[in-house]
């Protein structure tokens, strides 16, 4: 039987089959299927008969996820995220797993890699477990991972993320705001010639970079493309940005690194280099991840409130599944400006 790689797929050597699958296969509705796992009626014996049989066939799970599709709780969600490395996520899935736990949920963890298969993959995965629903940080290709999700008819938000062309519940932090805050703040203790270090592949990635145009255009200083440099999300991505901008010679006096790892590179860099933080050069992060006050010098960033964005993606994934009409599909949180060594005021002579 031919399959749509949207509807079935691997993890490990395990062949999972979903709903839309046995539907196909039984000539009916996805969600004739599902009123027939959920023993919820009103299906006649024969149509019934060739649900099971196709479920038989095709080896569809009937695992612990199928035994609790009558309409239970499983007591579960997952969390997708792109890569457990990055210093950031571990305080996210803290806070995500503090409000779960208080309502009596656990936490399937799922490391993405940031790959679109490897999403479609677990969420696969996550249905046989048949978890109340899936937190969702992709990327702005993770389409077949949404539409994957919906056509099991599994309860999914969206966080940190934008998936490109998709409208669904989501809980994101203001990005373009908090690019406006660092360059507006450097641009304030005197700098003028402000690079940006990032990649702009991801949604987050991009407003920042627009709130830092946006900055600059405010207070009409020109936007230098030698001073713009794409790196990955790392502290190899920030150093090496800087070492190229030393390399092409461009003259600047401060970086805005699309994040606090990238800003902990771009330090490196310059201190390799013979040069001073903030003397010489000024340097802006992203985050505010526990590592940044104890940096040297300490790290001037942007604070994402962890907390409140964890709190606010677990109870929109619940209400969600309850069924409960949440009053806001889309949660923005505002960065806050976190002041510390890596900065400083310039003295006006």
């Amino acid at each position: 039987m031919r399959r749509d790689v949207m509807n079935s797929g691997k993890l490990g050597n395990r062949t999972f089959v979903t709903i839309k699958d046995v539907a196909k296969a039984a000539g009916v509705s996805i969600a004739t299927v599902s009123r027939i796992l959920n023993c919820t009626g009103g299906v006649s014996e024969t149509l019934e008969a060739r649900v099971r049989e196709a479920i038989e066939t095709l080896g569809y799970s009937t695992n612990d996820a199928a035994r609790t599709l009558k309409g239970k709780n499983s007591f579960s969600i997952g969390l997708i995220i792109p890569d457990i490395q990055n210093p950031f996520f571990p305080a996210l899935v803290r806070s995500i797993e503090d409000t779960a736990h208080a309502s009596d949920h656990a936490v399937l963890l799922c490391n993405s890699d940031g790959d679109v298969e490897q999403e479609m993959r677990y969420i696969r995965f996550l249905h046989g477990k048949r978890v109340d629903g899936i937190l969702l940080i992709g990327g702005q290709q993770s389409n077949k991972s949404v539409e994957l999700a919906e056509s099991l008819q599994m309860p999914i938000v969206l966080l940190d993320r934008r998936v490109k062309g998709e409208k669904l519940p989501a809980v994101f932090l203001d990005n373009a705001h908090g690019g406006r805050l660092a360059v507006e703040y450097l641009i304030d203790c005197g700098c003028q010639k402000i690079a940006f270090i990032g990649r702009r592949s991801l949604s987050s990635a991009e407003e920042r970079f627009n709130g830092y145009c946006e900055a600059l255009n405010d207070k009409n200083i020109e936007i230098n493309r030698k001073l713009i440099q794409s790196q990955p999300f790392t502290f190899d991505g920030g150093y090496k940005g800087t070492k190229a901008l030393l390399k092409e010679k461009v003259e600047f006096d401060a970086i805005f690194a699309g994040n606090d790892v990238m800003a902990f590179g771009a330090i490196a860099c310059l201190q390799s280099h013979g040069m001073n933080v903030p003397q010489d050069i000024q340097v802006v992060g992203f985050d505010d991840i526990w590592m940044a006050k104890w940096y040297n010098p300490s790290l001037t960033t942007l604070c994402q409130p962890v907390a409140e964005i964890g709190q606010a993606a677990v109870n929109l994934l619940l209400n969600l599944r309850e069924k409960t009409e949440p009053k806001v599909l889309e949660m923005r949180f505002l960065p806050q400006l976190i002041i510390r060594d890596s900065t400083m005021k310039k003295s006006k002579e």
